[in-house]
């Protein structure tokens, strides 16, 4: 029986923690499937860009996605603009993990059922500022 694959979306700094589960694969020679769909405001300010795409180069099964407001040189492959799910083709099943500020996470949340995926495949952590907190809204 296969691994169930691992799908990794984020923004922003959300990449941050996400990395380091591509990087734990690599270390375990993990056979695992990996997709990992970033949005960003641009390649030259996507955090850990090198880094993601060496381990996902590095993984037999996995892939990246990245959405940028700003597409670059830096990643020809990119799309241009806000993360649309529905351009990208996910996994029958396994876990979907999502990470970053508000207001990206009920944004792409909302987005995964209409792909096909179930909400109790569905993990999220908020990683930033805490914007529900009385007095920090932007």
């Amino acid at each position: 029986m296969a691994p169930p694959p691992v799908v990794l979306v984020s923004a922003g700094v959300g990449c941050a923690p996400m990395t380091g589960v591509p990087a734990h694969l690599a270390s375990i020679g993990s056979p695992r499937p990996l997709l990992f769909p970033h949005a960003g405001r641009s390649p030259v300010d996507h955090a850990l860009r090198t880094e993601t795409g060496a381990l996902v180069k590095g993984l037999p099964g996995a892939r990246s996605a990245f959405r940028y407001e700003h597409a670059g040189p830096e990643e020809p492959d990119a799309r241009s603009g806000l993360m649309d799910l529905s351009e990208i083709e996910l996994p029958d099943e396994g876990t979907v993990f999502l990470c970053d500020p508000l207001p990206f996470i009920p944004d792409v949340r909302g987005q995964l059922p209409a792909a096909g995926v179930s909400p109790r495949r569905i993990r999220y952590e908020v990683f930033g500022p805490g914007l529900w907190l009385p007095g920090t809204a932007a």
